[in-house]
């Protein structure tokens, strides 16, 4: 009788799996149409300069320079080295794809290889993990094989902006990012032993990856916190192996991406000290509580227990990294932050795209909203239940649709955890016991929503759009153009716009370096170039070039002001300027390259 029963059960959870590997396959095949779609017109929604210097870190680490635990890269000189804050996690699956698959092609070609290849394996861990967590938030609901099949293809459809991370070639690590956050919904959605290992483990990823996500992994693991003081159902489980989790993947990922000297050393933009200390000491505190806490205790002593020594850990940690107390970004100097900084449109809110005339993304973020609204009430009936799993998605659907508002950095984010409450909210309302409710909130959100984002239409600030030299200084205006006059001449320091400084590394030989890349962590360099190309005062460009060999400008379509950018505004145009003479190039190029005469140099 037994194992007639075990039989049972063994077939009922082998048909669920096979569910689940038949619904991914529809989400991973919609995925692969809206990124190729994407792809038609031969440029990415998401690509960015951070896939050039990803790449560019990847290749320094496969050459025979390049080290596992250094991440200095020496092509970028600030003038002091360049040292990455971008995990070896990201690059792992590139490097090991590359060397396996060079031993039947080319080392380059195997390189190609894997940035196509990789992302594509992420959309289908993508799709599992939605689908995973989507098919547990429905709490055995059923749909009609047809409505099931559709609705599938809906989530994924509002699902664009993340899936669009997992293109062929997008190798930045938000995609990774992304991975990690389902997996955090996935851990919160099963709501036993096993999820919360893989929420625990997930958070410290997303942490070892960057620093975005920690808002989320703040908000896991305050939700399990406040479970486990109010005595929920399996909370205690839950924290236990969630710190067991967080736990054992800080301490690998220390071992296996910084290496001892790498773990010790403070950097308040990047997983390192300050982290580790409290990603280890809180997962001990956490851990040790939910096993020593007795069962029959109160809520206040449950919350004594874990406030004390948790007060402790946070003032050791400010006492002992106070640098960290000014943020990732005190790096960036005044200069930096008036030129460069404050221009960037993904660190300011969506009036940003009001401003831009940005209505599609305007439009989805709506539908996102219209969504979380409309499913409010399926939440509120989950709340009565209660079902901790469903919260804490939820919460941290709204928490990044939140931040994308104020934020838009954030806004992949929202499209990757909004969407998972669909294939629930349309069982609940069209074949469950929200009917009339569900169709009602649906109104209702889509008037008000479309009453706020409209509203804010109205009320939205004109910005006005006059760029300057400061902007055109992030401009590439060379691709396409023959960059061969590098081969020519002794390699050197190369003084060069950012816009332009990333395309000249992929194009110089060995030896050469630049300054001035788009990261927080070049910002003294791009203050030198600001200095250079910007200053009225001899004095100061002459101080900003000296460290450098050459100075390299494309040429500029419009015209500078020369009153507020002298030196840019001279070399974008094509003119000469005193001290810098000219290197010719075997072709016709926008491309301009000149050699620092420093005693001549005005």
């Amino acid at each position: 009788m037994a194992s007639g029963v075990s039989g049972v059960a063994f077939g009922a959870g082998l048909r669920e799996r096979l569910s689940v590997l038949q619904s991914a396959c529809i989400v991973y095949a919609t995925g692969l149409l809206i990124i190729f779609a994407d792809m038609a017109d031969g440029r990415l929604f998401h690509a960015d300069v951070d896939d050039k210097l990803r790449e560019l870190q990847i290749r320094f680490l496969l050459s025979a320079k390049g080290a596992w635990y250094d991440l200095t890269l020496p092509f970028v000189t600030t003038p002091g080295p360049y040292v990455s804050p971008w995990s070896r996690l990201v690059d792992l699956p590139y490097v090991a794809i590359a060397k396996g698959l060079s031993v039947a092609m080319p080392a380059d070609m195997a390189l190609q290889a894997a940035f196509w290849l990789w992302p594509l394996v992420m959309l289908a861990i993508f799709s599992l993990l939605a689908v995973s967590v989507a098919a547990r938030l429905m709490d055995g609901a059923v749909l009609p094989r047809g409505a099931h099949m559709a609705v599938l293809v809906l989530m994924t459809v509002f699902m664009s902006i993340a899936a669009l991370e997992f293109a062929p070639g997008r190798i930045d690590h938000h995609n990774v990012q992304i991975i990690t956050l389902l997996a955090i919904a996935a851990g919160a959605s099963r709501w036993d032993r096993w999820g919360g290992l893989l929420l625990g483990g997930a958070s410290a990823l997303s942490v070892v990856i960057g620093l975005e996500c920690l808002p989320f992994v703040v908000l896991a693991y305050g939700a399990l916190v406040g479970a486990f003081i109010f005595d929920v159902r399996g909370a205690r489980a839950m924290l236990w192996t969630a710190s067991l989790g967080m736990l054992i993947a800080t301490a690998v990922s220390a071992a296996a991406f910084l290496g001892i000297p790498a773990s010790l050393s403070v950097q308040c933009d990047a997983f390192s000290a300050p982290y580790i200390t409290l990603m280890l000491g809180g997962s001990g505190i956490l851990g040790l509580c939910s096993v020593l806490t007795p069962a029959s205790s109160s809520a206040f002593v449950r919350f004594a227990f874990l406030a004390v020594p948790a007060a402790c850990l946070l003032a050791i940690a400010s006492l002992g990294f106070t640098a960290c107390l000014s943020g990732p970004y005190a790096v960036i100097d005044p200069l930096s932050k008036t030129y460069w900084f404050d221009r960037i449109w993904q660190e300011h809110s969506i009036l940003y795209f009001y401003g831009n005339g940005q209505f599609d993304l305007l439009a989805i973020l709506g539908l996102m909203a219209a969504v979380l609204v409309a499913t409010a009430p399926l939440v509120l009936a989950k709340i009565r239940a209660p079902a901790m799993s469903w919260l804490v998605t939820y919460a941290m659907a709204v928490v990044a649709f939140l931040f994308a508002l104020v934020m838009t950095r954030y806004v992949r984010f929202p499209f990757a955890l909004v969407p998972l409450v669909i294939p629930a909210f349309v069982a609940w309302t069209f074949h469950g016991p929200g009917r009339e409710i569900g169709r009602r909130s649906m109104t209702g959100a889509a008037a008000s929503c479309l009453a706020v984002f409209g509203g804010l239409y109205l009320v939205a600030p004109t910005f006005d759009w006059r760029l300057d030299a400061a902007d055109y200084m992030t401009f590439d205006e060379c691709q396409g153009q023959d960059f061969s006059v590098l081969a020519t001449i002794t390699p050197g320091r190369i003084a060069a716009p950012n816009g332009i400084s990333l395309p000249i590394l992929f194009s110089a030989p060995d030896g050469f370096s630049v300054a001035a890349i788009p990261f927080h962590r070049a910002a003294p360099g791009m203050k030198r170039m600001y200095e250079a190309f910007l200053s009225r005062d001899p004095a100061v460009r002459k101080v900003a070039l000296a460290p450098f060999d050459y100075v390299a400008v494309c040429r500029f379509p419009l015209e500078s002001d020369p009153t507020f950018a002298p030196l840019y505004a001279a070399l974008s145009a094509g003119r000469d300027w005193p001290g810098l003479v000219r290197l010719a190039s075997p072709v016709e190029t926008n491309f301009q390259l000149f050699r620092i005469d420093h005693a001549a140099l005005q």
